[in-house]
């Protein structure tokens, strides 16, 4: 090969492997017709796109702590629901609806977050469908 079908071979096999990097669907990574809930407490929340992230430490039914990561909607999404960069803070003690990761990982996307005076924020539109794991 000589050198300059290089560049042009290197641009093709990179632009290949960009579909690879595109974003997934909700029905591959999360069980769409079954929440669960998770309380603790923030360890981090980031607010930005393709999607927010809150990290949440949960003592496990063995007492172990768990760290759990729940994805949200993007960030234009949740500002419509009324959400905002300062909602989560480190520190909080929420209570975390949500749709468990398909592999059993301690991985959910939210469907609502609880605060114990009542406050609650909706991340994911709710389906009339799904069957809450506190019924």
């Amino acid at each position: 090969m000589n050198a300059r079908m290089l560049p042009l071979v290197l641009l093709g096999v990179l632009t290949a492997a960009t579909p690879s990097l595109a974003h997934h669907s909700f029905a591959v990574h999360f069980v769409a017709d079954r929440l669960i809930t998770v309380r603790g407490t923030v360890s981090d929340f980031t607010f930005r796109n393709p999607h927010g992230v809150l990290l949440l430490a949960v003592k496990g039914d063995d007492g172990a702590e768990q760290q759990w990561k729940i994805e949200t909607n993007s960030p234009n999404i949740l500002r419509r629901r009324g959400w905002t960069e300062a909602s989560i803070e480190p520190g909080d003690v929420v209570s975390v609806e949500g749709y468990p990761a398909r592999d059993g990982s301690h991985f959910m996307r939210v469907y609502r977050v609880k605060y114990d005076d009542g406050r609650e924020l909706i991340g994911q539109r709710p389906d009339p469908n799904v069957v809450s794991g506190d019924d």
